[in-house]
């Protein structure tokens, strides 16, 4: 194991983010590691662990499992549903999707989260229910590395929220959505802070 910590220095930072669930874009400090020319031998080493580590091409990197202990959990549903009504309630004001998401210094208490009463419903189910918990989101967003958080009640999304927005996309067209929760990351059962 030494000869692993030599060869690939941030792997104790990089195997905790994978426990996490963490989402790794330019900025953070392991993803030049991450990014460079150690990605496959970080990957060989985290497959003997049965944890995949994927580079998106859209500039963030981040892992998944096989591995039951690591699939969903009611946070990552959270954290999807949170998005669907995001995307809906921005394409029902008939906006540009990704220009509206992904505007800089966004305001949490204007987001049209709570514009519908369908959304509402929505989001209730989820335990979202006002703007502090729209902020509770955001924070455990900020965690996982898909939000930056400017801590005066505004925040910019980071490039790897695009990973969420592949979940909701893919939910919404799998033949049977509400069978399996989804697979956003290598987020273990339980390990979301429950205060968040």
């Amino acid at each position: 194991m030494n000869s692993a910590l030599e060869q690939l220095p941030q792997l104790a930072a990089i195997f905790r983010g994978i426990k996490a669930g963490k989402h790794w874009c330019f900025g953070d400090p392991e993803y030049d590691d991450l990014n460079g020319v150690l990605f496959e031998r970080y990957q060989a080493f985290f497959a003997q662990l049965d944890l995949n580590l994927h580079r998106d091409v859209r500039g963030f990197i981040f892992a998944t499992s096989d591995d039951d202990d690591y699939k969903g959990s009611d946070s990552i549903t959270r954290f999807v549903v949170f998005t669907a009504v995001w995307v809906d309630a921005i394409a029902d004001a008939g906006e540009d999707i990704g220009k509206t998401l992904f505007t800089p210094n966004q305001i949490i208490a204007d987001l049209p989260h709570f514009a519908a009463d369908s959304h509402r419903r929505s989001l209730k189910q989820v335990g979202i229910e006002n703007v502090t918990d729209l902020a509770a989101t955001l924070r455990s967003l900020e965690r996982l590395g898909f939000v930056e958080m400017d801590g005066s009640g505004r925040f910019s999304l980071r490039v790897s929220f695009h990973r969420l927005l592949d979940v909701c996309r893919d939910a919404a067209t799998a033949p049977d959505a509400s069978s399996a929760p989804p697979d956003v990351g290598a987020e273990p059962n339980g390990t979301e802070d429950a205060s968040a």
